[in-house]
């Protein structure tokens, strides 16, 4: 039997005969369409805005969003400052920039879009194939979010966003059967692409791939795939071109695919699902010798060992539920999801896998949900109530933020953070100061301006001469001053960049014999040059 869904047409029959007397439309008949999702919306905003206020410190936010402000004034990735992520993120985070200002808040509003509409997306594609526990992938997928790289500005959160937006065009595509819905979609490739390039060249494959299937099964045509290729070429190329124009597309090059293919790897080699214990250690509070929240961390971390062994349970899952059975939709979330997942796996560490899993979330919950299993039943009540569970307890953490006023406005931190009040005591905004070796957020924060290329420096991530170029700015910027946290390297560096072990020091020495410490606490330097020839 053909419902109004399957064929478009009826639906502006059955528009035309739910008129009114007047001439209007029944409008609440299309508001019980859409009231769910308008329903889902505003629950998910209303839990992520306690997370908006939020800055969690070591993660990569720093880099991103010192180089969406260095795009804003004009600087191009690659020529005037140097990240091995794609342009994306840093236009995406520019434009709210120029929209609402320099600051905090319009970093925030940014970061609330993309969350938002990754949340929608999420639940529209769960429902498309789920019966029941259809807002379980979101929570799910948010709940394991959090930590290193969420709630924070991250090509990874921007790249998923505008990855599952291009999902859902084609599965409405298959719908309406709407040309500028394939288009659509592949627009949002190719911002993936501009994004987190892995992410998206594997994602315009997954769609060429199931179009083509569906060609196979005569069920549309092969101008689809070029109209997909279209729109991602659309704005590709335009972006490739600008760059071109001004002569910086050679770095473009260098920053986003020579140099990572020949570093990258050095410092992320990880072992499988890294630093899932840690997640596990953090929710346990000792008190009076004994860890009393011992039970409640090992029911806090099965999401994560749910999202570590997902491509197991899922490829079982599925030759279980058998391949005949298979239907379009769940074709294309299997091939999306294998990009999305395999986009992620170039560093193996839990944070990656989770971002690289919430399709393969949706497919598990599919399985699980239509098996008649009482084992699997209860595993899939267990999974709900311990990802429920996760999602509050990270709710509250962010309630109890501690706020503190910066140069770019509220932010809620951990802790009170002496390091920005030494820094603005010292420098006024504008000023140059050079951040060592991983503390790229202070430039933002305390609206200074960084004299080098580089956002952080690593060793064996950046090479010899990128370090020596670096000494050299400082030398032709006469650099007053300079922040030199030692305990990055124990407390970051290492799990972050675990196989990260200097040959050889270039920056340290340089520092202690051209620099004196005018300010400490707790391992962080604040550091004056020797001579009075620095520049004003």
């Amino acid at each position: 039997m053909l419902t109004a869904e399957m064929k478009p047409e009826l639906i502006t029959q059955s528009g035309e005969e739910n008129r009114t007397l007047s001439g209007k439309p029944n409008r609440p008949f299309h508001l019980r369409k859409y009231l769910p999702y308008l329903i889902f919306a505003l629950c998910a905003s209303l839990y992520f805005l306690p997370f908006m206020r939020l800055l969690l410190r070591g993660t990569d936010e720093g880099t991103l969003v010192e180089g969406a402000v260095r795009t804003l004034h004009g600087q191009l990735l690659g020529r005037d400052f140097f990240e091995v992520v794609g342009p994306g993120t840093f236009y995406w985070l520019a434009l709210f920039f120029k929209l609402y200002g320099v600051t905090f808040l319009a970093s925030r509003i940014c970061l609330f879009v993309t969350s938002l509409g990754t949340a929608l997306s999420v639940y529209i594609l769960s429902r498309r194939i789920c019966r029941s526990y259809q807002l379980l992938p979101a929570i799910l997928v948010f709940a394991t979010y959090f930590g290193g790289l969420w709630p924070t500005i991250s090509h990874h959160v921007d790249s998923n966003c505008f990855a599952l937006l291009a999902v859902v065009c084609m599965v409405r595509w298959r719908d309406a059967r709407k040309t500028w819905l394939l288009v659509f979609a592949g627009a949002l490739v190719g911002a993936t692409v501009l994004i987190l390039q892995p992410k998206g060249v594997l994602l315009l494959l997954a769609f060429l791939v199931w179009l083509w299937i569906e060609h196979r099964r005569q069920a549309t045509s092969l101008i689809a795939m070029t109209w997909v290729a279209g729109g991602c070429l659309g704005l590709v190329v335009p972006m490739l071109g600008y760059f071109w124009g001004r002569g910086a597309l050679q770095d473009l090059i260098y920053a986003n695919v020579v140099w990572p293919f020949r570093n990258y790897s050095t410092v992320n080699s990880l072992r499988y699902a890294f630093g899932t214990l840690d997640y596990f250690n953090h929710w346990i509070v000792p008190m009076q010798g004994i860890n009393w929240t011992i039970g409640m961390a090992a029911v806090l971390v099965i999401p994560f060992f749910f999202i570590a062994a997902i491509p197991v349970i899922a490829l079982f899952l599925g030759i279980r539920h058998g391949v005949r059975n298979i239907g379009a939709e769940v074709v294309l979330y299997w091939l999306a999801g294998s990009a999305l997942w395999l986009s992620e796996i170039h560093r193996k560490d839990i944070a990656h896998l989770v971002f690289g899993s919430p399709l393969l979330v949706i497919l598990c919950i599919f399985y699980l949900q239509e098996s008649r299993d009482k084992g699997l039943n209860l595993g899939l009540q267990g999974l709900s109530i311990t990802s429920v569970c996760l999602a509050a307890s990270t709710l509250i953490l962010a309630l109890f933020a501690y706020p503190m006023k910066t140069r770019v406005g509220m932010v809620g931190m951990p802790a009170y953070d002496p390091v920005l009040t030494a820094i603005d005591e010292h420098i006024k905004p504008g000023q140059e100061i050079f951040m060592y070796p991983y503390s790229p957020m202070y430039y933002f924060l305390s609206a200074t301006i960084n004299p080098t290329r580089y956002s952080f420096l690593v060793y064996n991530y950046y090479t010899a001469s990128q370090f020596e170029e670096v000494t050299q700015s400082l030398d032709q910027h006469r650099v007053k001053y300079v922040l030199w946290n030692k305990n990055v390297e124990s407390k970051i560096v290492d799990v972050l960049f675990p196989s990260e072990r200097p040959r050889q020091y270039i920056i340290e020495p340089y520092l202690e014999s051209h620099y004196r410490t005018v300010w400490s606490n707790d391992g962080n330097l604040l550091m004056e040059r020797n001579n009075d020839d620095h520049r004003k």
